[in-house]
């Protein structure tokens, strides 16, 4: 960063192994050899749902409150959005810091996920840092790893990555080389975990309740749906009530529907007592229930009962029935496949 060039790290890692506070570690670091306060600016560091990243991105580029500010990290929103929006999303956003970053601002542009996966291979070769989380009962322990491009073969190029290295400089000047297997890291200060908390809970909140408001009002609507479906299904039956002796039978103060109804209509169960429900209140009013006295409730009401009721519909009421139906020709025709 020292040399203002723009680096990509990538941290990975299982759910509950550090990765955030990770990267609100480094971030506490890296502001603090700048000179930068991290609480003050911490919001606009990071980017705790998609939604958030286009204008903090910008905000970050252009904002002159935020002229120093070089980071900006983009905190794992997998349970949030589908899989596959993820992985777009991801890259798309990398793509942008890539290209934003070298023309306006040079950023460390920090991404948290569970897999390398989630972006394309393409995009894999900007990643600078391959970071992996490791939690064990007393420690957090960060594999870093430097990512570079293998192009010996420049049919296939690979990309490769190996482990980091630096000086260890002795008070009498003498340097060491270590390579460090992995690196211990102390959890953030209390200040930045607990506004790390605050700020994640709430912008995740927000689209959850979106989330759950937009599933509600589309099950209201596919619920209204259905009910409409169940009453106009009804309608036709009522308005033909020819057909209505291809469907079932009354029994007692019951109208039994064939075996086949359910299938013929493609209905759920629930769907098929809706439709038994408002078709004995409509035989109700229209006065088929009556036909039968209670000392008879347990036969079968008879064909030539049932064309009484046929009978008894006039043509004129035919068509006026018929000028309401909106099943029209869909139910027709599927009945006459089905039922005929």
């Amino acid at each position: 960063m020292k040399e203002k060039k723009p680096r990509v790290l990538f941290i990975n890692g299982s759910s509950g192994e550090g990765k955030s506070y990770a990267a609100i570690r480094l971030q506490e670091i890296m502001m603090e050899i700048q000179g930068i306060n991290v609480v003050e600016n911490f919001e606009a560091m990071n980017c705790f749902t998609p939604i958030e990243y286009p204008k903090k991105l910008d905000q970050l580029l252009h904002s002159s409150k935020l002229r120093k500010v070089n980071i900006l990290c983009l905190h794992e929103a997998r349970q949030l959005i589908r899989a596959k929006n993820w992985n777009s999303f991801l890259t798309q956003a990398i793509s942008d810091v890539n290209a934003m970053s070298r023309s306006v601002k040079r950023i460390c542009f920090m991404i948290i996920s569970q897999f390398v996966r989630d972006i394309t291979l393409e995009i894999r070769y900007t990643l600078d840092y391959y970071i992996t989380m490791k939690r064990d009962k007393s420690q957090t322990k960060m594999f870093i790893s430097r990512i570079w491009k293998d192009d010996r073969d420049l049919e296939k190029p690979k990309l490769r990555k190996r482990k980091i290295f630096g000086y260890v400089v002795y008070p009498n000047g003498k340097r060491r080389k270590i390579r460090p297997n992995y690196l211990i890291i102390k959890k953030p200060n209390k200040e930045l975990t607990e506004l790390f908390d605050t700020l994640d809970t709430k912008a995740k909140a927000d689209i959850i309740r979106r989330k759950l408001n937009r599933l509600i009002d589309e099950m209201q609507i596919d619920l209204q749906g259905e009910n409409k479906k169940i009453v106009d299904m009804v309608a036709f039956y009522m308005a033909k009530p020819d057909k209505m002796l291809g469907i079932g039978k009354v029994v007692g103060n019951q109208f039994r529907l064939n075996k086949d109804f359910k299938s013929m209509h493609d209905l759920s169960k629930k769907e098929t007592e809706e439709f038994v429900k408002i078709l004995e209140s409509e035989m109700t009013k229209k006065g088929i229930m009556e036909k039968r006295n209670t000392a008879s409730y347990d036969k079968p009401l008879k064909d030539d009962e049932m064309e009484d009721y046929v009978a008894e519909t006039s043509d004129a009421d035919l068509e006026d029935q018929n000028a309401d139906d909106s099943l029209d020709d869909d139910v027709i025709e599927e009945n006459k496949t089905e039922g005929e």
